[in-house]
């Protein structure tokens, strides 16, 4: 099989842009963070997130998670040595395809969506927390976080594929603009038209009043 992926962001309503994302077809690696909102340097945790993914991920066989690990202590050290404190994190939703596998690594409450067979699935654990403080959820694991606070919890799947099959990666500030309905319908729409598709669906989550930053990695699988 081969793939080909696709890639857009938008700035929202926000006055900077803390998303990143990795596109390398080559290697089949693919990846999207988000720096996390109410803290310090949120831009550079999650260029240091993708950078980091593409520059020290082998492929050799070495499992992403233990790629994710090294990360999050790089992304820790950053943050207590320029800010003096743990202010800076990112999620990190990331693929590694490898024949007909995809490997899913994944921190936070970015997204995985698997479209097979005619039908958007969520791949991707939110991880949340009830917060009695803040009385709503909070984010519960994310690079940079430090562990005292919340042990830092990796979902990792491996997801087979077939020729077809379209995989979806995005920042909250799409599934919470748009819903999974309409991605779905607009991935129908344009199964063969993965920069017209990423393109709409930034656009129409930035719509949005008090839009988040969007950003979306789409992957066709095909023969």
């Amino acid at each position: 099989m081969q793939w080909k992926g696709f890639a857009a962001t938008a700035l929202g309503s926000r006055e900077m842009n803390q998303d990143s994302f990795l596109l390398n077809d080559a290697r089949g690696l693919y990846a999207v963070a988000d720096g996390v909102g109410g803290g310090a340097r949120g831009e550079v945790a999650s260029k240091m997130a993708v950078e980091g993914l593409e520059l020290h991920h082998p492929d050799d066989g070495t499992r992403l998670s233990r790629t994710i690990e090294k990360l999050q202590e790089a992304v820790l050290k950053e943050a207590m040595d320029s800010l003096g404190d743990a202010l800076m994190g990112t999620t990190l939703t990331s693929v590694h395809l490898i024949g007909q596998c995809a490997e899913l690594c994944h921190v936070g409450d970015s997204r995985l969506y698997h479209y097979t067979d005619g039908l958007l699935r969520l791949m991707t654990e939110d991880h949340e927390t009830f917060d009695e403080n803040f009385q709503g959820p909070v984010l519960s694991s994310y690079l940079g976080l430090p562990p005292e606070f919340y042990p830092l919890r990796v979902q990792e799947e491996m997801v087979p594929v077939k020729a077809g099959d379209r995989l979806l990666i995005c920042s909250d500030g799409l599934y919470k603009q748009i819903t999974e309905r309409r991605i779905q319908d607009l991935i129908q729409s344009h199964l063969s038209d993965g920069q017209a598709l990423v393109d709409l669906l930034v656009t129409e989550a930035g719509k949005a009043e008090y839009s988040d930053n969007i950003t979306v990695v789409y992957v066709q699988i095909e023969e």
